[in-house]
C-alpha cells in the first residue's frame, strides 16, 4: 500500500533549488555522506557504501548506511525540521542537507526500516509516494538521480578520497575502500562551534572543549580544515598538515567558509606542537607572527628563538655619535630591525627581545665589575688563597707578568697623552676570566685604569705579539671613547699609526725598558747566546 503527496517538500522546491544551486555537486553529495556518518554513535562500528554512475542525461547517486536508520521519513519534506537533538558533535545542521541535495534531483528515494519514500515526477508535477517495505532495511539507503555530466564522476572521486574517515568506520566509494589515515598529533583546546537554540531558534557560537587532529597532508594535497574528517575549506600555513576538528566548525550560512578569525584560532592552538618541526624560514612567515601574539609567552620565546637564535637584540636609533647596533654587532650580537618584521613579531621580539643599547649597557656594567670589584694587583694575587698566585706562577711569575703589565701601562700612556696629555695617569691591574658570563680580554675605565686578564696568554707570552698590541690599541682608544662607534673606529685607527711611530722612534726606550720582554718575543738577541 502507498501513499501519493502533491510536491516534494512543504515549501517551493523550485526556490529552495535556486537557494543551493550554484552550490558544487561534491558539497551536495557530501550531505548524504555527512548524516549516514552522524547516524552512527561515537566509538559504534559502521559502513557507509557510496556510489555514482553516469547514466544517460543523469548521474546516479546511491548512499547506504547501516546506521541507526530514521524514524518519521515523512519529515523529510520539511526544511528546517529534525527530530534529532541538536549537537556540537554532530556534522549536520538542523534538517538542512538531504533536502540541499534533493531540490536538484531529477528524481529520489529514501529507505530505512520499513519505509519508503519517493520522490517523483507525474506528467512534470513532483509526487512524493511513501510506502511500507515487506523486509526491513538496516540503516538507511539514499538514491538520487541529479542532473550532471559524466565528468561530475572524476570530480567527485577526487573529493571523496580525501576524506578523513573516522576509526571505526567504513567508507567505500565506487567500490574502493578509503582508507583511515591516522593524526601525528592530537591538541585538546577550546574553540568556537555551532549549536542550534531551540528556545531562541538561532544559532549559538560557544566555546566548547575538543580535539584538533593534525594529519599529514598526501602528495599533492594542500592543508584542509577538516570537521569530524569531511573537508571544509582551505587552511592557510606552510606546513603539510590538516588540520581534523572533533566538532563542528563555525561557517557561513552558505558553509563554504570557516567564520572571521578561526583559522587563526587554530594556529595559535597549533603552533607550539608545530613548532619543533618546523625550520627557521617557516618560522619566520606572516601566519606565525599573527598567531604568535596570541600565545602564551613561553611559546613566543620559543618562536623567537626558532626563527632567530639565542644571541640577538633589537635595533635601535643612532643616539648622538653613539650607534648601539654597531657596539651589539662587534660583541658578536645578531641585532634585528623589527621595523622589517611583521606586525606580530614586531610585538613578540619588543616583549622578550632586549635592545642593542640595553645589550651593550648590561656587556660594559659586566666588565665594568669584573674589571673593577674583581681587579686585583700582583701583590693581592700573592696573598690571595683561591689561585690567582697559581696563575701567576703559571705565566712566568711575579716579575714577569710585572713586567708585562709595567710594558701595557706604559704603551697604553704613550698613545693616550698622543690625544690628550692632560689625561689620568693610566694604571694597571689584573683580573681572571672565571666568574665571568662572557670571555675578557682587557678593560679600560673611564678613569683609564686598563685591566688585564691574567687567564690570556697574548699578553704574558707575546706582550709585543699582534694579538696583544692590538687589544692594547683598542683599549687605549677607549680614553677618548668609551663607546664602540664610527668615532672609535677612527680613534683606533689613529692609534694604529701613533703605535707604529712609537715602536720606531722610541725603539731604544723600549729595549732599554724591557729587554726580557723582546727576547720573549725573538726581538732582541738572548744576552746569554
Amino acid at each position: 500500500m502507498s501513499t501519493n503527496i502533491q510536491g516534494w517538500l512543504a515549501i517551493s522546491t523550485d526556490g529552495f533549488a535556486a537557494m543551493n544551486a550554484a552550490r558544487p555537486p561534491e558539497h551536495l553529495v557530501k550531505e548524504l555522506v555527512q548524516n549516514a556518518l552522524d547516524s552512527f554513535a561515537d566509538g559504534q562500528l559502521g559502513r557507509i557504501q557510496l556510489q555514482f554512475r553516469h547514466w544517460g542525461d543523469h548521474l546516479s547517486v546511491d548512499c547506504e548506511d547501516n546506521g541507526s536508520g530514521i524514524d518519521a521519513l515523512a519529515d523529510l519534506r520539511v526544511v528546517y525540521l529534525t527530530h534529532k537533538t541538536d549537537s556540537h558533535r554532530k556534522r549536520g545542521r538542523f534538517g538542512r542537507g538531504f533536502k540541499e541535495a534533493l531540490c536538484i534531483a531529477q528524481q529520489a528515494q529514501v529507505v530505512s526500516g520499513s519505509q519508503r519514500l519517493e520522490f517523483l515526477r507525474d506528467n512534470g508535477e513532483r509526487v512524493t509516494r511513501q510506502s511500507q517495505l515487506a523486509t526491513p532495511l538496516s540503516g538507511t539507503r539514499v538514491s538520487m538521480q541529479m542532473p550532471w555530466s559524466a565528468e561530475i564522476c572524476e570530480q567527485l572521486q577526487g573529493y571523496f578520497a580525501r576524506f578523513l574517515v573516522p576509526e571505526g568506520i567504513a567508507l567505500e566509494v565506487n567500490d574502493q575502500r578509503i582508507e583511515p589515515r591516522p593524526a601525528l598529533h592530537r591538541i585538546d583546546t577550546t574553540l568556537t562551534t555551532e549549536v542550534y537554540d531551540t528556545g531562541s531558534q538561532s544559532w549559538k557560537k560557544p566555546n566548547r572543549r575538543t580535539t584538533i587532529q593534525l594529519v599529514p597532508c598526501a602528495a599533492n594535497e594542500s592543508p584542509t580544515i577538516y570537521e569530524m574528517g569531511i573537508p571544509v575549506a582551505a587552511l592557510d600555513w606552510s606546513v603539510p598538515f590538516h588540520c581534523d576538528i572533533q566538532q563542528r566548525v563555525p561557517m557561513n550560512p552558505n558553509r563554504d567558509a570557516v567564520a572571521s578569525g578561526y583559522p587563526l584560532k587554530l594556529h595559535v592552538a597549533c603552533l607550539p606542537t608545530l613548532l619543533d618541526g618546523m625550520g627557521e624560514a617557516t618560522v619566520k612567515e606572516d601566519w606565525v607572527g599573527a598567531a604568535a601574539r596570541r600565545c602564551d609567552g613561553e611559546v613566543q620565546k620559543r618562536i623567537i628563538e626558532r626563527a632567530f637564535g639565542r644571541n640577538i637584540a633589537r635595533s635601535v636609533p643612532r643616539v648622538g655619535a653613539r650607534h648601539f647596533d654597531e657596539d651589539a654587532r662587534e660583541l658578536g650580537v645578531q641585532v634585528i630591525n623589527t621595523a622589517q618584521a611583521s606586525g606580530g613579531f614586531r610585538e613578540i621580539l619588543k616583549l622578550h627581545v632586549p635592545s642593542a643599547q640595553e645589550v651593550v649597557r648590561c656587556d660594559e656594567a659586566s666588565k665594568a665589575e669584573q674589571a673593577g670589584s674583581k681587579g686585583f694587583s700582583i701583590a693581592e694575587a700573592l696573598r690571595a688563597t683561591d689561585g690567582r698566585g697559581r696563575w701567576i706562577e703559571q705565566q712566568g711569575g711575579v716579575q714577569h707578568v710585572a713586567s708585562c703589565l709595567t710594558f701595557a701601562v706604559w704603551f697604553c700612556q704613550q698613545l693616550v697623552n698622543s690625544c690628550d696629555e692632560t689625561q689620568d695617569p693610566v694604571t694597571g691591574k689584573l683580573t681572571l676570566n672565571t666568574s665571568l658570563p662572557r670571555q675578557l680580554y682587557a678593560h679600560w675605565s673611564s678613569s683609564n685604569v686598563l685591566t688585564l686578564a691574567l687567564d690570556q696568554a697574548c699578553f704574558w707570552q707575546a706582550p709585543f705579539g699582534a694579538e696583544s698590541l692590538k687589544i692594547l690599541i683598542h683599549e687605549a682608544a677607549h680614553a677618548m671613547n668609551m663607546h664602540h662607534g664610527y668615532e672609535f673606529r677612527t680613534e683606533v685607527e689613529r692609534l694604529a699609526g701613533v703605535a707604529a711611530s712609537l715602536m720606531l722612534h722610541q725603539g731604544p726606550e723600549i729595549q732599554s725598558r724591557f729587554p726580557s720582554l723582546l727576547q720573549l718575543s725573538g726581538l732582541q738577541p738572548d744576552a746569554r747566546a
